[in-house]
């Protein structure tokens, strides 16, 4: 947040995050991009991921303690000492990369984190792959009890109960994550639907977007001084309409062949085709935003194969 002026949601709206002060602004709010316009030099364009997606990317997940880095943004290999292996087979000792470009990771000496790293030591994510974190933090149980879990359905477990009970910033990214994916939504049953309900305050957040796709209904946060991003997505995507019936071929017809003011319908008819198939096959948060012309013809080819399409 910045100075109380922003809501936890904020910090996930979408692609633009500001270094070395690790802001994300809202590409929707143009107020925002006033009050957040960063230094030249500190600028690090992104999409932002979620720590639960950066753990199922990764070949590698610890909780670590910085003892060497390559020097202040300077690219090379940071030395961690493993306290606890989360995921991959156990190690006293890590490398993560570090880089000197405006994305640079900023591994700290003596700090205690939590590292996501690729096969070859890789800091997946940039920065957002090293979250120095103490033991208690919240985030911390929530990621150690994800990688307890053996399971789709336990994974949905720990997720709805880091919505239910975590503090706004677990329970908006695991909300952020649970979004963008169908797979997962497909599993939440009764009782976890009850506490996802149960979790919705009227602000804007993920969890709007998580019922509405469950083909919940929704509580509608107070109208800000600006745009409502989680909940007006959400409204979207929840009416029910001639496109629950549709298959795949006739969804995908929808999608490419839409008219430049169909959005609504467009996302809608996706959203239904990620559900018939029980998987994402492309980010939400990415095609909602607006999506380009040639990008619409390649969605609705995922749409008819249900395979995923690559970012």
């Amino acid at each position: 947040m910045l100075a109380g002026t922003l809501p936890a949601t904020a910090a996930l709206l979408l692609f633009e995050t500001l270094r070395p002060a690790r802001r994300i602004v809202p590409l929707l709010a143009a107020a925002i991009l006033l009050l957040l316009a960063p230094r030249p030099a500190s600028a690090c364009s992104k999409r932002h991921q979620t720590p639960f997606e950066l753990f199922d990317e990764a070949a590698r997940v610890a909780e670590v303690r910085v003892e060497q880095v390559p020097g202040h943004h300077k690219a090379g290999m940071a030395r961690l000492r493993v306290l606890r292996t989360l995921k991959g087979s156990p190690r006293a000792m890590l490398e993560g990369q570090e880089t000197n470009t405006s994305c640079h990771v900023g591994y700290r000496t003596g700090r205690r984190a939590i590292v996501f790293l690729g096969p070859r030591g890789e800091t997946l994510g940039q920065y957002e792959g090293y979250l120095e974190r103490r033991a208690d933090d919240p985030l911390v149980h929530a990621l150690r009890a994800y990688a307890a879990a053996r399971d789709p359905d336990a994974r949905v477990r720990v997720l709805v109960d880091a919505i239910a009970t975590g503090p706004a910033a677990v329970k908006d990214e695991a909300a952020a994550f649970l979004m963008n994916r169908p797979d997962l939504l497909a599993r939440v049953d009764l009782p976890s639907r009850e506490r996802l309900l149960v979790a919705a305050d009227a602000r804007d957040q993920p969890l709007l977007v998580v019922l509405a796709r469950l083909e919940l209904d929704f509580p509608q946060p107070p109208r800000p001084s600006y745009r409502n991003y989680y909940a007006e997505l959400a409204a979207i995507l929840r009416p029910r309409d001639d496109l629950d019936d549709l298959g795949p071929e006739a969804l995908a017809e929808q999608i490419e062949h839409g008219r430049d003011d169909s959005k609504p319908q467009r996302l809608r008819a996706m959203d239904r085709c990620e559900r018939l198939h029980a998987r994402k096959l492309f980010s939400l948060t990415w095609y909602a935003q607006g999506a380009a012309a040639y990008l619409w013809p390649r969605l609705a080819a995922a749409c008819r194969t249900g395979e995923p399409l690559a970012p």
